[in-house]
């Protein structure tokens, strides 16, 4: 792989994330950053993702998304490409385990970038009708609430407390450390290193 910077396209949650990280692993990178609310519209999202990634030809490129439109196996297949593999963001943020520990508790999880317009995730992107809606759904579907601290901003602590209030349902904060982040993309890095330009990288085996 050249010296030339590798065509980052990233989910929009990650945004403020990526620019906490080390400026020499930063300046590996050519970053752009798409509308966070495309994940609720996955149609929408490879609509906006092949276009970009086609622009790309056979420039290498690093993929910041998890299982997030169907044809995100084909855009992680394509010749110069690599994806950070993960299910979701939450995963990639808390890592495997601790993620799917506390699925299985029954947490719902918020990430930063969603915190403040939280009204608007749950009335315009995932339907329903009023809040009142929402949170008789959470508290029948959810056991808690998990808030997933980057480190960028402080959790808001007024903000979380009138959440949990305003849902009916405890509220935790996670500490994921930016690290699990670097440590995707350095990955990913590593990966279009080891082959030739003109592969793609393949989904990981189950």
């Amino acid at each position: 792989m050249s010296d030339d910077p590798v065509l980052l396209i990233g989910c929009g949650i990650f945004a403020r994330e990526f620019s906490l990280l080390d400026a020499a692993l930063r300046r590996r990178f050519e970053a752009s950053f798409l509308d966070s609310m495309l994940h609720m519209r996955p149609a929408l999202l490879g609509e906006a993702l092949a276009p970009i990634l086609a622009e790309a030809g056979e420039r290498p490129r690093v993929i910041l998304y998890g299982d997030c439109c169907p044809a995100m196996a084909e855009f992680s297949a394509a010749p110069g490409a690599c994806r950070t593999f993960c299910t979701n963001c939450v995963e990639l943020a808390l890592g495997g385990a601790r993620y799917r520990r506390l699925r299985g508790e029954g947490a719902f999880f918020f990430m930063p970038e969603w915190l403040p317009r939280w009204e608007e995730v749950f009335e315009r992107e995932l339907g329903f009708l009023s809040i009142d809606r929402a949170a008789e759904f959470l508290r029948e579907s959810a056991s808690r609430l998990v808030y997933v601290d980057t480190g960028s901003p402080p959790p808001p602590e007024a903000e979380l407390a009138r959440l949990g209030e305003r849902f009916g349902l405890p509220v935790l904060i996670e500490r994921a450390e930016v690290a699990a982040l670097e440590g995707a993309l350095r990955k990913a890095l590593a990966e279009l290193d080891r082959r030739p330009l003109r592969e793609g990288c393949p989904e990981p085996a189950p």
